[in-house]
Parts: structure tokens; C-alpha cells; sequence
């Protein structure tokens, strides 16, 4: 998932609007400086002047794009799940899923939520989820964004598992959902475990969870 061609949607709280192309350039440059140096490092670590210097921007021209660091948060956690949402919007539909079969359609589920937490954003997302409990919760989005996911599997596949009734199948695909999500947010926020996103064997052992769980064989 690539950070450019999305457009940083005005009204976000401490973040000023840009007009000019020199101004959205510098905000932008910003904005995918954020996104790279999370990857690495956490928020609180980052530093303006080094992000001034990876975009080739000053200090000061922070100040003109971003009340404080809390609103440049803001706006790199909305520029980053508007990208998600529209890569997902683009790759999951439920004409994609109904020209597979039900495996393969299991398999690719995991491989764009896997998707989702191993991209770009990834630093973004781990920024993001431990604050949940924050007044404007910032997973927020990540959640309605999930609800329609869940609405694309069930209308999608809602006929796909003919061992199951419709109403079975939606609630068995809501579990594969949440078994998913849960693995993947865990994986995000710790490093221990013996399956993991980086070496992506979590994925292939959810992959098998998944099939074994709907009745589909292993591939």
C-alpha cells in the first residue's frame, strides 16, 4: 500500500488547512516522513527537527501546517486509515469473493487483513491501538472500517459453506473475523510470539485455522 495519491481530509482538530501547492506539499512531506520513522521508532520518540529534515522542510514550517504534535498524530492516523479503507475498498468486494472458491476466499481474507498490519502503516496502527481508551479513540475508525469488511465476507459468502445454513455461516465467518483481527492486533503491540506477521507464518497457521474451522480442505 503506497502513502501517495490520498488527499488529507480538512477539519482534523490542530491540523491547518492547506491550499497552496507548496503548502500541501510540505504537509505532505511531513505526513510520509511520520508514517516511514513509526516503522522504526515509537511517536514518542519522534523528534520535529528530524522530521523536518527527512522532508526536507524547517521546523518552523511544522508550526505552520500542525498545532502541536498531537494534531500531526491526527492527521497521520486519518491520511493512513483513509489509504487502508480505500486499498480495501478497491480489493475486497463481494464479486471478487464470489469468483473464488470458498478456500481461496478464506485464504484471501487473511492475506488482506495480514496485508493491513505488515504495510507501511503498520507503525501507525501500533500507534494507534494501544490508545483506545483515549477520548477521541483513534481505533475508532479501524472498527467501522472492520464492520464493513464483515458485511462484504457475509454477503459474499453467505452460500459458500453449504454444510452450514446461512445464519450459521455468517456467525462462523464473524468468528474467523475476530480470529484474525485478534491475532493481528496481538501480533502488532508483541514481538514473542512463534508465529509472527514478519516472517508471515502467522498467516499461513491462520490460514489453516480458518479452513479447518469452516469444513474447506487444506489446499
Amino acid at each position: 500500500m503506497a502513502a501517495t495519491g490520498y488527499i488529507l481530509k480538512d477539519g482534523i482538530l490542530g491540523v491547518f488547512e492547506a491550499r497552496q501547492n507548496r503548502s500541501v506539499k510540505n504537509r505532505d512531506g511531513f505526513i510520509r516522513a511520520g508514517i516511514e520513522a513509526l516503522n522504526t521508532k515509537s511517536f514518542d520518540e519522534l523528534k520535529i527537527s528530524d522530521l523536518a529534515a527527512a522532508s526536507g522542510n524547517s521546523v518552523g514550517s511544522f508550526y505552520t501546517r500542525f498545532q502541536d504534535k498531537d494534531a500531526y498524530f491526527r492527521a497521520l492516523r486519518v491520511y493512513s486509515l483513509d489509504a487502508i479503507e480505500r486499498e480495501i475498498e478497491a480489493d475486497f468486494t463481494q464479486i471478487a469473493l464470489r469468483s473464488m472458491s470458498s478456500g481461496e476466499a478464506l485464504d484471501s481474507l487473511v492475506d488482506l487483513l495480514g496485508a493491513i498490519f505488515s504495510s507501511r502503516f503498520r507503525g501507525v496502527l501500533r500507534e494507534s491501538y494501544p490508545r483506545i481508551l483515549d477520548a477521541d479513540d483513534p481505533w475508532a475508525p479501524m472498527r467501522t472500517q472492520a464492520q464493513k469488511v464483515l458485511k462484504t465476507l457475509h454477503d459474499g459468502l453467505e452460500d459458500a459453506f453449504p454444510d452450514y445454513s446461512v445464519a450459521e455461516t455468517k456467525t462462523r465467518l464473524s468468528f474467523c473475523f475476530q480470529m484474525i483481527t485478534g491475532a493481528l492486533q496481538n501480533d502488532l503491540v508483541n514481538n514473542y510470539h512463534v508465529f509472527t506477521l514478519k516472517d508471515g507464518t502467522i498467516l499461513e497457521g491462520l490460514k489453516e485455522a480458518l479452513r479447518a474451522y469452516m469444513g474447506v480442505p487444506r489446499s
